[in-house]
């Protein structure tokens, strides 16, 4: 035999070495089955991970979740909490929602023709007599009664994005893309009209003494006296976003000039606090006074009084958010990385929480520390936030 050459295989060998196809077919079987299932795990976690799922994120700690409501669309809406702790909200599925402390659904009302819209953030305010008035996409602002029925609605010229916000006698106070700034009364008649200019998207706040304070797309804050009438304008020269109220009566609003400003309620600048970025949303005023503010540069800002810098914490995304501050003082806030964070008053990030896909809406907090948001599969949810839980 001719060295290097192999021998012819036995039929002992032959049954030893043949090709056997049941065998091999299970292992090759066997084989895929390992791999897919292997893939599948893989992706199922990469998902999770990216946030491809769409599951409230809670890293460690208790689950923060007491319940979820579901609508049909988005929730930009901030919630609103009634006395009763009942729980108001709109949603891009063009229904106001009425749902009881316990996450069921109590009633909900129409308050557009269209199946969807692409956008609605007019947030619900509650009347002493449990009256709720909220705008539309469909030019209207919409009363409702605390039994879900509506009670009227009045027609603007474009949709209705302001909140609407109430005057001392009663008055329903709100903006609309129409140029002009509304004021009617109980019943829904108009009392005056006010010309801004462009898209009025504020949402205005009241003074004790019943001056309003609305920003504007011109870069203009007014004051407007209860009777319409112009007390003054401040001019920002950008785009001032909704103001807020200080303990002393003074104005609060940022501007897309990257401007916090502080205005005496006689219109006067008391200061400004320069930020990177443009500000977009409303500031929140703490009880001791202290002023969150979030900007398109990522940071959220705490500012004293006089306007000097107390802190600023970065987050993984920009802010077009307002503030809300707890009963213990904590400061959440969302970010359009899709988490809703906590933080301390020092500063410090103690709390973190995805839900679903991403938070769409500002949040509202009730008397005993439930979180209320909205996200943007369509689900308002109610988050319990215990001093242990560390949601990052």
């Amino acid at each position: 035999m001719v060295s290097g050459e192999r021998p012819f295989q036995t039929s002992e060998e032959n049954r030893r070495f043949r090709f056997r196809p049941g065998k091999c077919k299970s292992r090759i079987e066997t084989f895929l089955f390992i791999n897919v299932a292997l893939g599948i795990g893989l992706s199922i976690l990469f998902l999770l991970l990216s946030g491809g799922i769409d599951l409230g994120y809670a890293a460690k700690g208790a689950n923060p979740v007491k319940w979820i409501y579901t609508t049909g669309n988005t929730i930009y809406s901030r919630p609103t909490i009634a006395s009763d702790d009942s729980i108001y909200v709109s949603s891009t599925d063009t229904y106001l929602h009425a749902i009881d402390a316990s996450g069921k659904l109590r009633w909900k009302q129409k308050i557009g023709p269209l199946k969807h819209v692409h956008f609605m953030r007019s947030t619900p305010v509650i009347a002493a007599d449990g009256t709720i008035y909220v705008g539309s996409t469909d030019y209207h602002l919409y009363a409702v009664t605390s039994k879900g029925e509506l009670k009227w609605r009045y027609k603007t010229g474009r949709e209705v994005q302001s909140s609407p916000t109430l005057g001392g006698d009663g008055t329903v106070y709100f903006g609309s893309e129409d140029g002009y700034f509304y004021a009617v009364d109980s019943r829904g008649q108009l009392k005056w009209r006010y010309e801004i200019g462009g898209s009025v998207q504020s949402d205005p706040v009241v003074g004790n003494d019943g001056v309003i304070y609305l920003g504007s797309e011109g870069g203009f804050l007014y004051a407007l006296q209860p009777d319409g009438a112009l007390k003054w304008r401040f001019n920002a020269e950008s785009r001032i976003a909704s103001p807020a109220l200080g303990p002393d009566g003074t104005i609060y609003a940022g501007s897309t000039d990257g401007s916090l400003y502080h205005i005496s309620k006689d219109g006067k600048e008391l200061w400004r606090y320069r930020t990177a970025q443009p500000i977009s949303a409303a500031p929140t005023v703490g009880p001791d006074g202290v002023i969150y503010v979030g900007s398109s540069d990522g940071p959220l800002y705490a500012l004293e009084p006089n306007g000097k810098l107390k802190w600023q914490v970065q987050v993984k995304s920009i802010i077009n958010s307002t503030p809300r501050v707890g009963p213990d003082g904590t400061i959440f806030i969302g970010s359009n990385d899709g988490f809703l964070y906590g933080f301390s008053p020092e500063g410090k990030r103690v709390w973190q929480f995805r839900p679903g896909h991403a938070a769409s809406s500002i949040p509202a907090i009730a008397k005993d520390g439930t979180i209320y948001v909205g996200s943007h599969e369509g689900d308002l949810y109610a988050l319990s936030v215990e001093p242990q839980q560390q949601h990052f």
